[in-house]
């Protein structure tokens, strides 16, 4: 089965910190099957797997960038829990817009920017 978006995040920050399924499954008390599933999308990746992750290549000396959102896009799903109603709004609007992938880039572009400030 081909690796998500998230997965290849995940094992190229495993090949770049020297890590196989089987020495980062045992860092993280679970299996190499379970680790394999989350690359794979067969396994949802809970926001508690995203932290562990996270936190174990942040021990390493490694980021991997947007790393939940990729989950989220792994799980085709965004939870709303927390966000106010306009987020949700803009969620949703987001969702089901007809906005051009070159449009879809501009509101990116400028998300980054104001995220930067």
């Amino acid at each position: 089965m081909a690796l998500t978006d998230f997965g290849k995040a995940v094992r190229k920050a495993r090949i770049d910190t020297g890590f196989t399924l089987l020495s980062m499954a045992e860092q993280l008390d679970t299996t190499p099957a379970f680790l394999s599933g989350l690359e794979t999308g067969r396994k949802n990746v809970s926001p508690k797997w995203v932290g562990l992750i996270s936190d174990l290549f942040d021990k390493h000396s490694y980021h991997i960038n947007n790393l939940e959102e990729l989950a989220n896009i792994s799980n085709k799903t965004v939870p709303l829990d927390g966000l106010t109603l306009q987020q949700q709004m803009l969620v949703a609007g987001f969702a089901k817009s007809q906005f051009t992938p070159e449009q879809l880039k501009q509101f990116s572009d400028l998300l980054d920017e104001i995220n930067k400030k």
